[in-house]
C-alpha cells in the first residue's frame, strides 16, 4: 500500500487568524454570519502562508510520500484554495473540500475513503474534534 499524508488548509498550510478575526467582527456574535463570511473568499487576502508546513509538505512529496489535502471549506472556494496552494509552492495529488454537512464528518468521510487504497501516515490538522474523531479510526494527528 502507497504511503500518504494529509494536510488541513485553515490553521495549518495557512493561517487564517486574521480572516477569522475580520469575520468575527463582521459577524457581530451571529454565528451563522461568521460561519457565511469565513467560508467564503471575501477575507481570504488576508491569509497568510505557513510556509514552514509547506515545507514539510514538500518534503513528504520529495520522499515519495502521496500528498492531499482534505479541507472543511466548501467546494466554492476551490479556485482560490487551488491559488494558495500555488502560491504556496505545493502540489497536492488531491484535494477534497465538502459540499455539504459539517467539518468533521466531512474529514471522516473522506480518510475512510483514503484509508482503502493508502496507509496514512499522518493527518495535519488544527481542530480537536477532527483530531479525536480520525484518532478513532487509528490515524495520527498533528497539529503543527
Amino acid at each position: 500500500m502507497e504511503k500518504a499524508v494529509v494536510f488541513d488548509m485553515d490553521g495549518v498550510l495557512v493561517d487564517s487568524s486574521a480572516r477569522f478575526a475580520a469575520c468575527l467582527e463582521k459577524a457581530g456574535g451571529r454565528n451563522r454570519e461568521f460561519w457565511r463570511c469565513f467560508l467564503s473568499d471575501k477575507y481570504i487576502h488576508l491569509d497568510r502562508p505557513r510556509r514552514e508546513v509547506a515545507q514539510i509538505f514538500r518534503e513528504y512529496k520529495q520522499r515519495g510520500y502521496r500528498v492531499f489535502v482534505v479541507s472543511g471549506r466548501p467546494l466554492s472556494m476551490k479556485a482560490v484554495t487551488l491559488g494558495q496552494l500555488v502560491e504556496l509552492g505545493v502540489e497536492p495529488d488531491g484535494v477534497f473540500l465538502k459540499s455539504k454537512g459539517y467539518e468533521v464528518e466531512h474529514k471522516v468521510e473522506v480518510m475512510r475513503r483514503l484509508m482503502r487504497d493508502y496507509f496514512i501516515e499522518a493527518v495535519f490538522d488544527d481542530n480537536p474534534k477532527v483530531a479525536e474523531e480520525l484518532g478513532k479510526l487509528g490515524l495520527k494527528v498533528i497539529s503543527p
